[in-house]
């Protein structure tokens, strides 16, 4: 019985280190940080960077060509 007992013991052990194993597994550094909440119609990331006006000039461009006119 003594034998019983240690082994529910082993086998309660190292279950619970694989629960903890698997629980820290989901903590990614990746996944940290990010929004956990979010609202309708609302963006909360990053501002983005304004296009210089080289860039400006290089899509107007492009849109011409592609819209049917030349340069």
């Amino acid at each position: 019985m003594g034998q019983a007992i240690r082994m529910n013991t082993k086998l309660t052990g190292l279950m619970a280190l694989a629960v903890a194993a698997s629980l820290l597994a989901g903590c990614n550094e990746a996944e940290t940080g990010r929004p956990l909440t979010y609202e309708k119609g609302v963006y909360k990331g990053k501002q983005d960077e304004g296009l210089s006006s080289d860039s400006r000039d290089q899509l107007r461009q492009r849109m011409s060509i592609q819209a049917g006119g030349g340069i």
